[in-house]
């Protein structure tokens, strides 16, 4: 099966400078591919399309339906002040979304909203959020930080404090917490 398809992708920044141009490529489940090339050629500008952060100019790029994709950047930006738990509590941000709109439907009811639409909602989100681990997203933080040796002190640091291996240990947490099913690592560290 075809995980990634990529035909005849171009990009360029500059007019008539194209760092991509006809770039095509497959990955098939279970594949792992290494991408080399010298500094500038476009690696992480393909990485960046690939997760859909960067838009592409020509050309098509299909990921397996239901497939989601992570990307370990070389250089990951977080919000001022993110510690280690603050990065990876941004794996569970739709859970933590459907978390809070189960609490203000909760408040309207307790309230006497007894709306059969409010309740039925209510009810849809709390079976979601059980499907989905919600409550059980402490136990796989501390299981993966077991793994990936990122104790308790650590995750209690600032992130931008940490070195580079650190914080490329810590998005691979963030990543598995997200449960992806393609890993892109742009530069990884040897000791990974």
């Amino acid at each position: 099966m075809i995980d990634i398809s990529v035909s005849n992708l171009v990009k360029e920044f500059e007019v008539g400078n194209k760092i991509l141009n006809g770039l095509t490529f497959q990955v098939d489940t279970g594949e792992r591919v290494g991408l080399l090339g010298p500094n500038g050629c476009g690696k992480t500008t393909l990485l960046r399309i690939l997760t859909g952060v960067m838009d592409y100019d020509e050309g098509d790029v299909v990921l397996a339906p239901g497939k989601r994709l992570g990307l370990i950047s070389q250089i990951p930006v977080y919000p001022a002040g993110y510690t280690v738990e603050d990065v990876l509590a941004t794996a569970f941000e739709p859970l933590h979304r459907m978390e809070g709109e189960m609490t203000q439907l909760a408040i309207e009811m307790a309230q006497g909203n007894t709306d059969p639409a409010v309740m039925s909602r209510y009810d849809k989100l709390t079976a979601a959020f059980e499907a989905a681990g919600g409550y059980d997203t402490q136990t796989k933080t501390n299981k993966v930080c077991n793994g990936l040796s990122i104790p308790q002190a650590m995750q209690e640091q600032l992130f931008d404090k940490l070195s580079g291996g650190e914080k490329t240990r810590v998005n691979l947490a963030r990543l598995i917490l997200e449960d992806t099913d393609i890993l892109l690592l742009d530069e990884p560290t040897n000791h990974l």
